[in-house]
């Protein structure tokens, strides 16, 4: 069960009258070249990409790369018009998986010509530009795609939206393009303290890191925090659903702390965040506290802190400060699941995870790094569950 970052924002959205977009939406990489081009919502339309699995099947079942027989459920518009679609990309992007993406269209189109553009070229500038592109790999049809009878299909479940000329597929790209790669191998990692696949997540990355010292490795938490205000706001839907499952608590500064797995995870949560504030070897520090099954004063004592003093952060507003500031990295870059990993500031790296495992693909991108040689003896495939 995927946390939902999205409440908080609908209430935002209604305390400005409904005319702003969610941060997700609005972050592009300059503004659109012309009044044609529209913002566009990145997130991946799950009826879409369900199409994947069952094209995944079709080639097991097959033993081949067959073309799939036209869909049953056709608009009265010609079914087999001609489609051009492109399809953009990164060469240099090791992670820039696009191979699904053209089976996944003749699931729905019966005549398809594809061309493969890289953004490094004339023409993948002048799209990345003009349309407004904001991860890759992209894809997008021309106007023909009108003619086509999944035309209207397409348009009615939002699976694609018109930008210019061109209708581009409603679709979440592996590499970010509106944000800075960081100058030195960065791991982001967004967990939930008590996930069953977030703390294993937190150990591997740990382990990572005494193996590989030389990347930087930050730990985020995935939450919401509420004024009353806000908390008021929500709709009764939303309240009785943290209510029935004990997500949240008010703490005496009136503000609403939740995580889907209660209140003992914001206080582990923050935990963590204080061994981080106060102390350098804070991953010594998470590893007892996994161990000790969350036991703060044992963790504490291990790692050779003050017990006191961690005791107090987690029990005051210094704590639940360090959680409010912190769980808002996770709601920026529209995290909701435990555990999602963030490469260098720009590569979501979930489509290899299962392959490799996160230190794996943290020596995909780079190889030279002093200790991944021995990346194998630590990091085996990472479960698929999420939180």
């Amino acid at each position: 069960m995927a946390r939902k970052k999205s409440i908080k924002k609908e209430i935002k959205k209604n305390e400005k009258k409904k005319t702003s977009k969610s941060k997700t939406q609005t972050k592009q990489v300059k503004e659109p070249a012309s009044e044609d081009v529209i913002a566009i919502d990145w997130k991946i339309p799950v009826a879409f990409l369900a199409g994947v699995l069952v094209t995944a099947l079709f080639f097991y079942v097959q033993g081949g790369l067959q073309a799939p027989a036209v869909n049953d459920n056709l608009s009265t518009a010609v079914a087999d018009a001609h489609v051009t679609l492109y399809v953009l990309n990164d060469a240099s992007c090791t992670l820039c998986d696009a191979s699904w993406i053209e089976p996944r269209v003749k699931l729905d189109f019966s005549d398809v010509s594809v061309n493969y553009v890289d953004v490094s070229s004339t023409q993948g500038q002048s799209f990345l530009n003009s349309l407004s592109i904001n991860s890759l790999p992209a894809a997008f049809f021309a106007s023909d795609i009108e003619e086509a009878g999944n035309y209207s299909m397409y348009v009615e479940y939002n699976w694609m939206v018109p930008v210019g000329n061109y209708y581009l597929l409603n679709i979440q790209g592996v590499k970010d393009l509106t944000r800075t790669p960081t100058a030195t191998p960065t791991v982001d990692l967004f967990v939930m303290s008590e996930c069953p696949y977030g703390v294993p997540a937190q150990q591997a990355m740990i382990d990572a890191k005494n193996t590989i010292p030389d990347f930087d490795l930050n730990i985020h938490f995935i939450g919401n925090v509420y004024t009353q205000t806000e908390w008021d706001a929500l709709s009764s839907d939303y309240q009785s659903y943290y209510q029935n499952y004990g997500m949240c608590e008010q703490r005496s500064n009136g503000k609403y702390y939740c995580s889907l797995h209660g209140p003992e995870e914001v206080d582990n949560d923050i935990a963590q965040l204080c061994a981080m504030n106060y102390y350098e070897n804070w991953t010594d520090f998470i590893t007892a506290h996994i161990n000790n099954n969350f036991n703060l004063t044992l963790a504490s004592q291990e790692a050779g802190y003050d017990v006191s003093l961690m005791q107090n952060c987690v029990d005051s507003e210094t704590g639940w400060d360090l959680y409010e500031a912190d769980i808002a990295v996770a709601e920026e870059r529209g995290v909701g699941a435990s555990p999602t990993y963030i490469f260098d500031n720009v590569i979501t790296g979930s489509s290899g995870i299962m392959t490799n495992g996160p230190a794996g693909l943290l020596c995909t991108l780079h190889p030279s790094l002093s200790g991944c040689e021995n990346v194998d003896s630590i990091q085996v495939a990472q479960a698929t569950g999420s939180c």
